[in-house]
């Protein structure tokens, strides 16, 4: 084993096999025999792994401190998402299956529905921590999924990097405590779904990606300094036509800050492939149109915050 340092692919390959693979093997071999849940507490894990892959330590604090220290006194939060393991069903008989299982325990039933339905917490409890949570620099969403759910036996490792001033993010955040914490008696954390609307405005970046194949090797496809970060692209519009909170005038808001020109009289549907031809034709930049989406899905009372000011900043880079 090489000496670990940190923003080392070599390094990332053996923390991945220290902290998850040979950890995943030992609490499956338990899960057979107690019965339990064969998931790992996965946060940490994340943190290590988004410090070797960036080159920035953590704050020694835990979940309290800064997740990741950044030069110039900033800093970073770190999110996991682990969509690996979560316990399926037996579409026959209905009994849980974990993913570690190919047949139903009860019935033998191949017939089996696999779960990947989490997704990243962000809790906002009160208002001194609304006014800390754009704070930091960076958000680093990391992600363990399957890149087949049908065939559970390659794990996809992946971690996007999201400015916390980007508009789609900041706005999301800000709606979610301002109009939708503040009317729900439950006070559940922000819900943020991987690959759906709210995740594609954010502008994720994505710096890292891995897979970890059958035979619990690993292969590195992205790493900083080795191959260039990718942007995860906004869907065609029309795949949003039937959002409820998407509507055609919101569509119409969109479009005139683009200067493109919709129909009259026309559906949601319409207005969203006339939308798409338009941006297609004239090639704009995919930030640009990820941002001025964002603005009008936005509830009106985001805007009055001070720190709009700065969402209009420059996107960030693919460093």
């Amino acid at each position: 084993m090489t000496i670990p340092t940190l923003g080392s692919l070599e390094s990332s390959e053996e923390l991945i096999k220290d902290l998850y693979v040979d950890l995943r093997k030992r609490i499956s071999v338990w899960a057979a025999v107690t019965k339990q849940t064969a998931q790992a507490r996965m946060g940490y894990i994340g943190q290590h792994l988004v410090s070797v892959v960036t080159g920035y330590p953590g704050g020694r604090s835990g979940a309290r401190g800064k997740d990741l220290v950044l030069p110039n006194d900033e800093f970073a939060e770190i999110k996991t998402c682990y969509r690996v393991d979560q316990l399926g069903k037996c579409n026959d008989c209905g009994s849980g299956v974990s993913a570690l299982e190919l047949e139903c325990p009860s019935c033998a039933s191949a017939n089996i529905k696999r779960n990947d339905d989490s997704k990243w917490l962000i809790g906002i409890q009160h208002d001194a921590e609304f006014a800390e949570v754009l704070k930091p620099k960076h958000y680093y969403l990391v992600l363990f999924d399957f890149t087949d759910l049908r065939r559970p036996d390659t794990i996809r490792a992946s971690i996007w990097r999201v400015d916390s001033l980007s508009p789609g993010f900041a706005y999301c955040l800000i709606d979610y405590y301002k109009n939708i914490k503040s009317a729900s008696k439950s006070g559940a954390p922000f819900n943020l779904w991987p690959f759906q609307l709210k995740f594609e405005l954010m502008r994720p970046l994505l710096i890292y990606q891995s897979f970890i194949l059958p035979d619990n090797t690993i292969q590195t496809r992205v790493f900083p300094g080795h191959q260039p970060a990718e942007h995860y692209p906004l869907s065609p519009l029309t795949t949003f036509s039937r959002s409820q909170n998407l509507t055609a005038g919101k569509v119409r808001e969109f479009a005139a800050r683009l200067e493109v020109e919709l129909p009259i009289n026309a559906s949601k549907a319409v207005l969203l492939k006339t939308a798409q031809d338009a941006i297609t034709a004239r090639k704009l930049d995919s930030d640009v149109v990820v941002d001025a989406l964002a603005h009008p899905l936005c509830d009106g009372d985001c805007a009055a915050f001070s720190w709009t000011a700065s969402f209009d900043a420059p996107a960030d880079g693919g460093s």
